[in-house]
């Protein structure tokens, strides 16, 4: 994807590939970036999955001056290496002038890790 599409500047930071439907990716993140794995691991670090939901974000909302405002995530399984792990968003309009962007990651048919961003709508 193209950094500006996620909020990022340098490709080596975009962490997401599109799929052919809407609000989807497939996580796919540069695994020699220096600071998402600064150390190994037997699976994709938490700084990792926190990085495509904000991406994700971006990419759902198509607006580069999205600022989030809230952030909550729950990790329930570990995301591994070895195999395809997807990205789906929706949005839900709050009455505040806000929107929420409730990011999934789905790995193996089992949800690895929920993010709600919730940022102005303008």
């Amino acid at each position: 994807m193209a950094p500006a599409d996620v909020g990022r500047h340098n490709p080596a930071d975009v962490v997401l590939t599109p799929t052919p439907h809407p609000n989807r990716w497939l996580l796919t993140p540069n695994l020699n970036h220096p600071i998402h794995f600064d150390h190994t691991s037997d699976h994709l670090p938490g700084m990792v999955l926190l990085e495509a939901a904000r991406q994700a974000a971006h990419a759902t909302l198509k607006n580069p001056n999205f600022t989030p405002t809230t952030t909550h995530t729950t990790f329930t399984h570990y995301t591994e290496y070895d195999h395809p792990c997807h990205i789906h968003t929706h949005t839900t309009p709050d009455n505040n002038n806000t929107t929420t962007i409730h990011i999934t990651g789905h790995q193996q048919n089992r949800t690895t890790f929920t993010t709600t961003i919730t940022g102005p709508t303008t």
